[in-house]
Parts: structure tokens; C-alpha cells; sequence
């Protein structure tokens, strides 16, 4: 027969670091279950189990057996830990509750950049402006790498169309970066 898990307790007291493990392998699948039985998702209740069994270990020296077993003290203790969990969880909710909405802000590093550069932010005004085929075919050939036959097949025109398309919109994007270059008044 087996030896009780009082008897593997007794080494766990003296000192053998390996006993934790008999304990924890021949419980760990009941004290999951019973997390699961009381409505945890399985990540919770993975992270109660091992609450559990590291509240075992903190009060190794006050566990109670029950006919040599540990078993019903660890699912008490389970069943607390799960309890003080949902309860500091419902505390952090009520406190969330509490604070003010957050603030939208603009990207700071945009900001920064922005102000320092104003043909970027005159790039960036052309770009939001495109027609849908327009960018589609401007990020496919430019940014990732596309011919312009695999751009123009990709958005259902055809490739005349598609380098037509492109041509204009460098000029025009050129025609942009260059207006924000000079300030206004000045010779080109």
C-alpha cells in the first residue's frame, strides 16, 4: 500500500525537498478540477491551483490530515484562495470604476517630429488624402516592393493604368515636399 500523505509530510518536514513533488502529483489534477467546478476559466484556475499548493507549502507546519490525507485541506484552502481572488478582483474593478476616463492625446514623438519637420506633415496631409487605389498602389510598389504588373493585377486595373496612376502621384507628392521646402513669396 501507498504510503498517506501524512507519512510523505513527515519528509517534507524533515527536510526532503522531493516530497513536495509526491504531494503535488497526487493532487494537483483534484484541486484544478475543483477550481474549474467552481466557475474559473482554465488560466484562473491553472493560477489558483498553484496558489493552493503554495499556501500548502507557506503553512506546511499547521496542515490538517484527514485520514492521512491532505486532500480536503488543500480544497478548503483552494476554495478560499478563489474567494480572496474574486473578492480582490471585484475591489480593483470598484476602484477602476472610480477613476476618470483617460485622456486621448496625440502622439508626442508625432508632435515632436511634426513640428520640427513640416514637409512631413505636408507628405503625411497628400497621403491621407489618396484615393483607396491610389494608396494601395503606392504601399504595394513602394513600401512593399511590388512590381507595378503585381500592383496592378493585385487592385483590378491594368498596369497602364496603374503607372499613369503612379506617375501623377509623384509629381504630385514631389510638388508638395518641394512648396513645404520654400516659404511662401520666396523664388523656386
Amino acid at each position: 500500500m501507498d504510503e498517506t500523505d501524512e507519512g510523505v509530510w513527515g519528509r517534507i518536514l524533515a527536510g526532503d525537498p522531493l516530497s513536495f513533488g509526491v504531494i503535488w502529483d497526487r493532487h494537483k489534477d483534484r484541486v484544478f478540477t475543483h477550481v474549474l467546478r467552481g466557475g474559473a476559466t482554465r488560466h484562473d484556475a491553472e493560477d489558483l491551483a498553484a496558489m493552493a499548493f503554495l499556501e500548502l507549502w507557506r503553512r506546511r507546519s499547521h496542515v490538517t490530515f484527514v485520514d492521512g490525507s491532505v486532500l480536503p485541506w488543500l480544497l478548503v484552502t483552494t476554495r478560499n484562495v478563489a474567494r480572496n481572488a474574486a473578492r480582490s478582483r471585484r475591489r480593483f474593478e470598484k476602484f477602476l470604476a472610480t477613476l476618470p476616463p483617460p485622456v486621448l492625446i496625440d502622439d508626442a514623438a508625432r508632435a515632436i517630429s511634426d513640428h520640427e519637420d513640416k514637409r512631413l506633415t505636408a507628405l503625411r496631409g497628400a497621403l491621407a488624402s489618396l484615393k483607396p487605389i491610389d494608396a494601395d498602389l503606392l504601399a504595394m510598389t513602394a513600401i512593399e516592393g511590388f512590381s507595378i504588373r503585381e500592383a496592378a493585377l493585385a487592385t483590378g486595373v491594368s498596369e497602364s493604368a496603374a503607372k499613369t496612376r503612379l506617375s501623377r502621384l509623384r509629381r504630385r507628392l514631389k510638388s508638395t515636399a518641394t512648396a513645404t521646402l520654400l516659404p511662401e513669396g520666396e523664388p523656386s
